[in-house]
């Protein structure tokens, strides 16, 4: 009989209904990530949809669409560890359902901001749902406490599953209900209001049937910091920094490429929403495909550093070569492979970070990866969406461009290294 049936009386049952609701919150949160992406370069891009004066610049668009994408990230890095901390001392019940109420406020207010064409609402919004999402700790937390040793791989792989299938299942959603062609009642509005449901009935279940998994305990306390604590802890490890830094240059280029790549879809081949939802479903589902599926001959016969450092070269290489394609339809035979590249990338360097670390030093040099790639992902959009909307090919020359200088930076290590044995 495991720990939590001891202390909590939970049953087989009623863990396996904790597990679902852990699975959906996940989902749900990643489903609201991906949903956006179809809608925000719409709303700010397309003048016939946007909540922006007509007069607006392209520049200026450009910083509106860097900014709503930025603030949910920057919003989750402050709020995980105060979600988590708050989890140890009142436990994760009650914690968890205050998370998705503030997520039910965030959605509403992106109902009401586009209804009534405002940014600033709209904007506010994006800070709500990204305090919201910081419940990711507090899962990942009650995922622990209900799972034995044996069983934390297996179900927290499920975990991640369920994160893949949200990401793939919210850009396929969002495109279709903002199509005004869908059931006679699509809109630009219509998918936030799906996700305030979908939210809304998360919360009733999570009172209703999620037994509490942790004590309350008065000992940890909240650190507004923590964030930046771990940023300061990376810059401070001595073997580890390179790949940190590859890992930063990496996702700051992904992200630069994938999160703005509407904005080139848009210009160059006059997608619309439902074309750019199927564009990132179809590359949710390929990357998903990837990290299960097609990655593992190459990972199980070839060396972490050797992977690692032709994945980023390739990768950066390949994204290049988008600013070739003439064709709309060559992309959906072009996107299979760079997906492939990306998804050696991750599960190489932290795999690398992990062996280097030791084994007394994992969960907290994991954890600086985490917040090193929350960073890129948050600064990416944040400062470079004036730039985008002057040159829409900028996705693709500065996501490309700064996944080669992570490998070049890689390959410059690995040669010190041999130099040096």
């Amino acid at each position: 009989m495991f720990y939590y049936e001891k202390l909590f009386g939970m049953s087989k049952a009623q863990k396996r209904v904790c597990l679902f609701l852990i699975l959906t919150v996940g989902f749900i949160d990643y489903m609201g990530i991906g949903l956006v992406y179809p809608l925000f370069s719409s709303l700010i891009f397309d003048k016939d949809l946007s909540i922006l004066p007509e007069t607006a610049s392209s520049g200026m668009r450009g910083f509106y669409l860097g900014l709503l994408l930025s603030l949910m990230p920057i919003t989750q890095f402050f709020s995980a560890p105060i979600f988590g901390s708050l989890s140890d001392r009142k436990g994760r019940r009650g914690v968890l359902a205050v998370s998705l109420t503030i997520g039910i406020f965030g959605y509403l207010a992106s109902v009401i901001g586009i209804h009534v064409k405002s940014l600033t609402i709209l904007i506010f919004s994006r800070v709500l749902i990204g305090a919201s999402a910081g419940s990711a700790a507090v899962v990942q937390a009650a995922l622990a406490d209900i799972s034995s040793s044996k069983e934390k791989a297996k179900n927290f792989g499920l975990y991640n599953m369920a994160l893949g299938a949200g990401f793939t299942l919210g850009p396929f959603l969002g495109g279709k209900l903002s199509d005004p062609n869908f059931l006679g009642i699509g809109s630009l509005v219509l998918p936030f209001w799906f996700s305030f449901v979908a939210i809304l009935v998360n919360i009733i279940f999570v009172i209703a049937y999620f037994k509490e998994t942790h004590g309350a305990e008065e000992r940890a306390q909240i650190r507004f910091s923590e964030g930046l604590k771990n940023l300061q802890k990376a810059l401070h490890m001595q073997g580890i920094r390179t790949l940190l830094l590859c890992a930063f240059l990496f996702s700051f280029g992904w992200s630069f490429f994938f999160e703005f790549a509407p904005v080139f879809l848009i210009g160059q081949y006059d997608f619309h929403p439902p074309d750019i939802g199927n564009f990132y479903a179809y590359s949710g589902a390929l990357y998903a495909l990837s990290c299960g599926v097609l990655i593992r001959p190459i990972v199980n016969k070839f060396s972490p550093q050797a992977v690692f450092f032709w994945s980023l070269i390739l990768a950066g290489a390949y994204v290049l070569l988008f600013l070739f394609i003439e064709n709309s339809t060559i992309l959906w035979f072009y996107v299979p492979f760079l997906l492939f590249l990306v998804a050696l990338v991750y599960p190489t360097v932290t795999a690398m970070i992990s062996n280097w670390a030791g084994k007394k030093m994992q969960g907290e040099t994991l954890g600086v990866l985490q917040s090193v790639q929350s960073v890129a992902f948050a600064l990416s959009p944040l400062f470079s969406g004036t730039l985008i909307g002057n040159y829409l090919f900028m996705p693709v020359v500065i996501g490309g461009a700064s996944m080669l200088m992570a490998g070049v930076v890689f390959g410059i290590f690995l040669i010190s290294v041999y130099l040096y044995k």
